[in-house]
């Protein structure tokens, strides 16, 4: 599966899962053996769709931040249009982003052939506590851009692209250290104890053995050699499988938050082969240079 500019931090999450796929009693050997295994799970299939969830608790405002977390949810779908494994999709493979709310899908973002495709449900808005927007507000949103899909062309997404500030030199550094820091957390994951369960894996340790392991390659590109401050907490990494497939996983931190005691964050993820395929939307609103100088987006577009 290719790593889309939408969707690498979800590819993250889901590598970060599946990187934790080996025993604890294994030969490295053995263990890379397995690891390969559970990633090639992930391609072995025209389609994979992976649902992640948050959960927060601990600390003076974990009540009101566990709420806002239960209503909501990320959907990832990725599909190879021609019907062969995703593991060789390459730069062909359709990707969708569903962000809901409240049981409503309040944004999907698709990316096909190149093209992005977006559509609004603004009144998924009204189910998430604290939203500051009033229901008439909400309503005369809704009535302007919901309900409708609006398609991103990839000749105008060039031009975007085209016209950033951020030199491309500097984007490709970027991208190189992005894969160092995520091959060292890799080599960390594959090297450290890990307990066998029944139905996966599971592995637990320190924050700072995680920050430990990963200096040595930040310095490198940071060109120094301070020394980091002392980081407290834990991490817990688990998984789920069946048989050689890898269905889900959780990642959870804990941390000292203030004086409130410590705090734990955890984002769990399941993984299925469900046939969904990700397509166009039949009908669409091309979003024009025109429409977006009529937000006052000229200067994306290096006019004004």
């Amino acid at each position: 599966m290719r790593k889309s500019v939408l969707f690498t931090g979800v590819g993250v999450v889901v590598a970060s899962l599946a990187l934790t796929a080996c025993g604890s009693n294994s030969s490295p050997s053995t263990k890379k053996a397995a690891l390969k295994q559970f990633v090639a799970s992930l391609g072995a299939s025209p389609d994979v769709q992976v649902h992640l969830t948050g959960s927060f608790t601990g600390g003076g405002s974990s009540a009101k931040v566990q709420t806002v977390l239960k209503g909501t949810s990320l959907d990832v779908n990725v599909s190879n249009p021609s019907g062969a494994p995703l593991s060789q999709a390459g730069a062909s493979a359709n990707t969708e982003l569903i962000f809901n709310a409240g049981g409503k899908a309040f944004l999907d973002v698709r990316e096909v052939d190149g093209n992005f495709y977006l559509k609004v449900d603004l009144t998924a808005l009204s189910t998430i506590p604290g939203t500051k927007f009033t229901p008439a507000e909400i309503a005369a949103a809704q009535a302007f851009l919901g309900g409708r899909w609006f398609e991103l062309p990839k000749s105008l997404l060039h031009t975007l692209i085209g016209h950033s500030k951020v030199p491309k030199a500097q984007i490709a550094s970027d991208q190189r250290v992005e894969a160092k820091v995520l091959g060292a957390l890799a080599n960390f994951i594959d090297t450290a104890h890990y307990t066998t369960l029944s139905n996966g894996f599971s592995e637990s340790g320190t924050l700072k053995s995680v920050v430990t392991a990963l200096t040595p390659t930040i310095q490198q590109f940071a060109h120094t050699h301070a020394t980091s401050k002392p980081v407290k907490g834990t991490f817990k990494l688990s998984i789920t499988t069946s048989g050689s497939t890898l269905t889900g996983g959780s990642i959870s931190i804990t941390a000292p938050n203030g004086t409130k005691g410590n705090a734990t964050g955890t984002l769990t993820a399941t993984v299925a082969h469900a046939g969904v395929s990700v397509t166009a939307p039949s009908s669409s609103t091309p979003i024009t240079p025109q429409l977006l100088a009529s937000f006052g987006l000229s200067k994306a577009l290096g006019k004004g």
